[in-house]
């Protein structure tokens, strides 16, 4: 393991550069407390390598993320990172060195994706129309079986049946004869 020491004057003047030159959001470094400096002093050692905080500023300076340009529901306001956020955790200059807050590119979908995306979105809709029509054919079903229910619970008794005929001059039914409403609503 290779003991690098920091200058750290250069490193705040490279810092503060480097935003200018991306025109970034982040605030500027005046001073670096002697907490951060044992912490950008371990990063560097544990890293092997002096060039880590170069490359961390750089693509921090680069990010839309990180430099309040992208808003969100969440964050409407976006986010505006700082020297603090960055050494926050210990991962989080391997997140920015390893392109975790790096632009991603606008991806313009081709003709061929657009059309394949229409004809999903017709078959959601076609899905979506079949189960609105097996619910109302449910529906229905359900209906028409209350009405049955309904017509059985007011439907004469065989009984009430046999004086009803009686009474208008029609033969008694037979043993195990039904009525015509009775084979209806069997």
């Amino acid at each position: 393991m290779i003991k690098e020491n920091i200058d750290f004057k250069k490193f705040i003047n490279f810092f503060n550069q480097t935003l200018d030159k991306y025109n970034s959001k982040i605030p500027r470094l005046r001073y670096i407390s002697p907490g951060k400096k044992r912490q950008l002093q371990f990063i560097v050692n544990e890293a092997n390598d002096k060039n880590i905080l170069k490359e961390a500023v750089e693509r921090m300076a680069q990010s839309d993320f990180l430099n309040g340009r992208i808003r969100t529901s969440k964050l409407p306001n976006g986010f505006n990172a700082s020297f603090d956020w960055m050494l926050g955790t210990n991962e989080r200059i391997f997140e920015l060195i390893n392109g975790k807050y790096d632009n991603t590119p606008v991806h313009e979908p081709s003709a061929e994706e657009l059309r394949q995306q229409k004809i999903e979105e017709q078959k959601v809709r076609e899905a979506k129309n079949r189960e609105e029509a097996k619910r109302i054919e449910e529906e229905e079903h359900e209906r028409r079986e209350r009405e049955r229910e309904e017509a059985r619970a007011n439907a004469a008794t065989p009984e009430q049946l046999k004086q009803i005929w009686a009474n208008i001059g029609l033969p008694p039914l037979r043993e195990n004869e039904k009525s015509p409403r009775q084979r209806i609503f069997a």
